[in-house]
């Protein structure tokens, strides 16, 4: 391989690796805040890696689209207006949390502990239920599947 070659190689990898690393972008900051307080109430953190997080609680209105919440403990955080839009929250534990107003659509709740958890007005448009189905399109509230799926 000559320079050119390993030099254009190089160059085009960088690209590739800034065009994907910049389909989410959280704010730094807002990470570090719900790390030391535990509040971030209108925070971005869309898409962060957030998987096991625990100790939080309060995130209304925060932006976590594309968050990956894989094992997060969120039991009892408020959760009002937050956009969860294609997050991953397999296996989290979202016990008593209040979801009222949120966005879920295309979420991931495989395996979820959604005990006590309040749904008011939650939009669960193609939202992976707990089970591993689907949720119908224009579902809120409560996970609606089509009948030929149950």
């Amino acid at each position: 391989m000559t320079k050119k070659t390993v030099a254009m190689s190089v160059s085009t990898m960088f690209c590739v690796l800034m065009v994907v690393s910049v389909g989410h972008a959280f704010v730094p900051a807002d990470v570090d805040q719900l790390i030391q307080t535990g509040l971030c109430s209108r925070c971005d953190l869309s898409g962060a890696n957030l998987s096991g997080i625990s100790g939080v609680s309060d995130l209304t209105e925060a932006n976590l689209s594309g968050a990956n919440l894989y094992t997060a403990d969120l039991s009892g955080v408020d959760l009002c207006g937050a956009n969860l839009t294609g997050a991953n929250l397999k296996e989290a534990s979202l016990k008593g949390t209040d979801l009222s107003g949120t966005d879920l659509s295309g979420a991931d709740l495989t395996g979820a502990d959604l005990t006590g958890t309040t749904f008011g007005g939650a939009k669960l448009d193609n939202t992976t239920w707990t089970d591993g189905s689907t949720c119908k399109a224009g579902s809120v509230e409560k996970c609606e599947h089509d009948e030929h799926d149950q």
